[in-house]
């Protein structure tokens, strides 16, 4: 016994600062095995030594092992004093110190783990996303979050990024989020990517490494591979793809949307999240491709919006979504139908092809008017 309590002494005196959680864990169960059997070995001998029931033998035990003292009990032989200075005075108490160090020991660990991204959170219907921005990525990351919490559908979702982009944590500012976790692995390694839990997850975001770098694709098309591999099928998975050609490739391997990785507007991704389809309709906005945005300046003066509405839909010159108010210059998006407008310009999604003018507008509300 007193060999054993020496290995005890050197295992405190020259543990490493490196000493892991699941070592700490298992030190935590060996020694809790140990107290309970010096626990029970000295009860029996209470039973044995000096009469008591076992019931009275344990609350004795508990009593003297916790230094409290209560006093209504004692041991008064002599074999019974020299069990407990043994069992407890000499083994119990201090393996109880070690106890209640090696736990906090082991809580400290486990935190420190947590934040550098070392642990596994064993998650399920979670949001998991892999990459991360190489530039200005924690203003990425709040948004996205922020974003996603604002929608009712994943206001309480766990959010787990997987990216060895913070190799010391996640920013002060993304760790003091609330249900945010981190994974610092790299997920071209199948064992990582369920470590992650991503058969488990409620949806997965992969982003481009390089939002400007073709050779990006590449890796994100691996991962899309992965995923498939081990078992991800049935939920929303989001890729980012930089050459619009890799498009196909990326549905093919089993993203359900592939979008454009827009640094500027991270709300986007969130938009293909909870609106699937509605982020085409935003990437249409950012270019001259198909539909165009075009800012027609005329006057509308005591009209009804659903009057100019239906003209330019009538007249097949595109769909009016916004108008510029004449006296405040505050544009206005989407308004009631029945809204009176005075306008200084109508902006208006015109379909490509369509050569449409503010001459054309004017005639198609004078023809509405008319009828």
């Amino acid at each position: 016994m007193f060999t054993f309590f020496r290995s005890l002494v050197g295992q405190q005196r020259f543990r490493s600062l490196s000493f892991q959680s699941d070592e700490l864990f298992r030190s935590l169960q060996v020694t809790t095995l140990f107290i309970a059997a010096l626990l029970l070995l000295h009860a029996l001998a209470m039973v044995l030594f000096e009469g008591m029931s076992f019931g009275e033998g344990v609350w004795l035990s508990l009593t003297t092992i916790t230094t409290v003292g209560y006093g209504d009990l004692s041991s008064s032989t002599f074999e019974g004093r020299v069990a407990t200075v043994l069992l407890l005075y000499f083994g119990g108490i201090f393996l109880l110190a070690k106890l209640a160090g090696d736990y906090f020991e082991y809580r400290a660990s486990r935190r420190a783990r947590q934040r550098c991204g070392n642990w596994e959170w064993n998650m399920k219907d979670h949001l998991l996303i892999i990459n991360a921005p190489r530039e200005d990525s924690e203003r990425f990351f709040t948004r996205v979050i922020e974003q996603l919490r604002a929608n009712e559908q994943f206001k309480d979702a766990m959010v787990q990024i997987l990216t060895r982009h913070y190799a010391e944590g996640l920013p002060p500012h993304l760790s003091e989020m609330e249900g945010v976790a981190h994974r610092n692995r790299d997920a071209l390694d199948d064992n990582e990517l369920l470590s992650a839990d991503a058969e488990k997850a409620a949806a997965i975001i992969i982003l481009a490494r390089e939002e400007t770098n073709p050779d990006a694709d590449s890796r994100t098309f691996d991962i899309l591979h992965r995923l498939r591999e081990i078992g991800v099928k049935d939920i929303p998975l989001i890729a980012e793809c930089v050459n619009d050609s890799n498009r196909s490739r990326f549905l093919e391997a089993g993203a359900s949307i592939v979008l454009r990785p827009i640094r500027s507007y991270p709300e986007m991704i969130v938009r293909g999240l909870v609106a699937p389809g509605s982020e085409q309709i935003i990437e249409n906005m950012f270019t001259s491709e198909s539909d165009e945005y075009v800012r027609f300046d005329l006057p509308l003066l005591n009209l009804a919006w659903k009057e100019v509405v239906t003209a330019l839909i009538q007249h097949d010159l595109g769909t009016a979504v916004a108008y510029e108010r004449l006296e405040s210059r505050e544009v206005v998006t989407n308004p009631h139908a029945s809204t009176i407008i005075k306008a200084s310009a109508v902006f208006v999604i015109v379909n490509e092809g369509v050569k449409a003018s503010v001459e054309h507008i004017t005639a198609a509300l004078a023809d509405a008017n008319n009828k």
